[in-house]
C-alpha cells in the first residue's frame, strides 16, 4: 500500500506503493520486451518535456526495436489530458511514458 500523509487538508501519496486497494483501478502488466511495440510519449506542455521524451523515445526505439513511437501532448500541465487524446493513447499504443520538463 502506498504511504499516505495528510497535511493541512492536503493528502500526499507516495506513488512508489506496489499494492493497490481493490477497485476499478489496476496497473497493467509490464511487457517482457519492447520489440515490435508501439510506444506513446505524453508530454505535459512544460518547458523541455518534449525534448526529454523525444530523446528517450529515440533511444528506446534504437535499443529495443520498437515498431513505432507516437507523440501526444497535453494542452496544459495543470489540467487533465483531453478525453480524445486519452482515447487515442488507449487505442494506439502498447506502452506509454509521460514526463515533465523545466
Amino acid at each position: 500500500m502506498a504511504d499516505t500523509v495528510t497535511v493541512r487538508n492536503v493528502r500526499l501519496v507516495n506513488p512508489a506503493g506496489l499494492e493497490l486497494q481493490v477497485g476499478d483501478f489496476r496497473l497493467n502488466d509490464r511487457p517482457n520486451s519492447l520489440e515490435g511495440k508501439t510506444l506513446g510519449l505524453l508530454e505535459n506542455s512544460k518547458a523541455n518535456s518534449d525534448k526529454v521524451l523525444d530523446e528517450l523515445g529515440r533511444m528506446l526505439q534504437e535499443r529495443h526495436g520498437l515498431r513505432e513511437v507516437r507523440r501526444f501532448s497535453k494542452h496544459s500541465a495543470s489540467l487533465p489530458t483531453k478525453t480524445d487524446v486519452v482515447e487515442d493513447m488507449l487505442n494506439g499504443v502498447d506502452v506509454l511514458i509521460t514526463g515533465v520538463g523545466d
